[in-house]
């Protein structure tokens, strides 16, 4: 029989190993946790001061991580500060107090044209560096919440579910969010920006997009499921910094407005922007809380600069649309919106006085199936002395199951450069069924693919100005 000497034996001295390894990871989940400083996650406890004094003593020390294990963590507005990493687990819910004293009005010391008002937000850091949120578990804002249901457009009272100003190297990844009282995400002039793996359900109050990039930069977007009553992903430039550097890959979008969308805001433009291999579909949410009430969605690839900023060397490829009324808007136009208010409490932070006026140049949009969609076909719209230039489809297939309606063939167009620029703004479903174009220099069209819904009497092109 063979005997083992377990006091000298590699074994033991392993098992051991693996204990103190256990040992020491279990300390520092208990160190980290915000147990620790009195949470309690049994949905009931204002956690609040917790996780808050957990951030700060990891900030004071240099850095660290904030644990949240398993349970609803209820909190009001969490301030996450530099080189700090807050992980909520698998099993943690880190939600919203609904109660809106909770959520006080911060005002941004950035200038941009929305924050000229103090705003409300549930977790927020501004001017911070190597921040992240990650874990597996799930944020939730508490959107539906009485509190909320102001039923006014562009709240402040209204919290963000997450909003970052002004930071550096932020990582958003592995989580489920969820149920904003208003945006879900904005990323404000912030640069090296990583989103992964997020799934985000955001249909419970206006102005519930998923996911918005913001004047920043260096900013890559990955495997993340976003359906939202408002806009999906957008891309902002709400201050005189352009939005720029910016990839997205390997999504899944739904939404009752745009799918992918670049403005409207467009103060500081946009530069070198890459969408790649997205999947847009129908949401699954059972009510339709946008005001224009499209529950399939209204635009798949809308872009948009009309407030002077330039809109240049932007890549879309590998696109799936499923039942929007649009696929393909892009609109140049001369609106220069600089507040987004007409009342509130004023700050010194000033946009430049006049802002110059936009442009839209080297669009390359290809390889883009859109099944089942509705009357309106790919709308291309400059505007007179302002063209829009550079612009290539190739690789486009249309299929709407929506014949235009009679009044489209010979209806006026309203052109209008001023307006808010939406599908809607036309006031026709356009004369033809595959692609409008108006005021267009260099528009390139390789393969376009537009197949008649039936009873179809437009023809697949028309083109009002179009110069080579």
């Amino acid at each position: 029989m063979i005997q083992f000497n377990f006091r000298n034996s590699f074994f033991l001295n392993y098992f051991w190993i693996i204990l103190l390894l256990i040992s020491q990871q279990s300390c520092e989940i208990e160190e980290n946790s915000i147990e620790k400083y009195g949470g309690i996650g049994d949905g009931i406890t204002d956690n609040t001061l917790a996780i808050q004094k957990a951030i700060d003593v990891q900030h004071s020390n240099g850095g660290g991580e904030v644990r949240l294990v398993s349970g609803v963590y209820l909190s009001g507005t969490i301030h996450l500060k530099s080189n700090v990493t807050l992980i909520i687990e698998q099993n943690a819910t880190l939600k919203a107090i609904p109660d809106a004293s909770a959520f006080p009005l911060i005002q941004s010391q950035v200038p941009s044209r929305m924050d000229k008002v103090p705003w409300k937000s549930f977790i927020r850091a501004e001017s911070q560096e190597n921040i992240t949120i990650k874990g597996g578990g799930a944020i939730d804002g508490s959107g539906d919440a009485a509190c909320f249901q102001d039923n006014k457009p562009d709240s402040p009272n209204r919290p963000y579910g997450l909003l970052f100003i002004d930071c550096q190297n932020v990582v958003v990844e592995d989580l489920r969010l969820k149920s904003s009282a208003f945006w879900m995400q904005r990323y404000f002039q912030c640069k090296y920006v990583r989103i992964f793996n997020l799934n985000v359900f955001n249909h419970v109050n206006k102005n519930n997009d998923g996911l918005d990039i913001d004047s920043s930069e260096n900013v890559i977007v990955r495997n993340c499921i976003i359906d939202s009553s408002d806009d999906a992903l957008v891309i902002k430039s709400e201050s005189d910094v352009p939005a720029k550097n910016i990839q997205v890959y390997d999504c899944e979008l739904a939404t009752h407005a745009s799918a992918i969308k670049l403005g409207t805001a467009s103060i500081g433009g946009f530069e070198d922007i890459i969408f790649s291999d997205i999947m847009i579909r129908k949401s699954k949410a059972d009510t339709v809380h946008h005001p224009l009430n499209f529950e399939n969605g209204m635009t798949g690839i809308d872009l948009a600069a009309v407030d002077g900023g330039e809109m240049k060397r932007i890549s879309i490829s590998n696109i799936k649309m499923e039942g929007l009324e649009n696929p393909i808007h892009i609109k140049l136009g001369n609106r220069l919106s600089k507040d987004i208010h007409s009342s509130g409490n004023k700050t010194k932070n000033e946009l430049p006085s006049q802002p110059k006026v936009s442009k839209i140049a080297d669009i390359m949009i290809s390889s883009v199936e859109a099944q089942n969609g509705g009357p309106y076909p790919i709308v291309i719209a400059g505007f007179e002395g302002n063209p829009i230039k550079n612009v290539t489809l190739k690789d486009i297939t249309i299929k709407p199951n929506v014949a235009g309606n009679e009044e489209s063939q010979d209806s006026e167009i309203n052109w209008n450069h001023r307006g808010y620029p939406f599908i809607l703004s036309f006031k026709s479903q356009m004369p033809a069924y595959g692609i409008v174009s108006y005021y267009t220099e260099g528009l390139r069209i390789e393969n376009l693919n537009a197949i008649p819904a039936y009873g179809e009497k437009r023809p697949k092109e028309k083109h009002f100005f179009r110069y080579e």
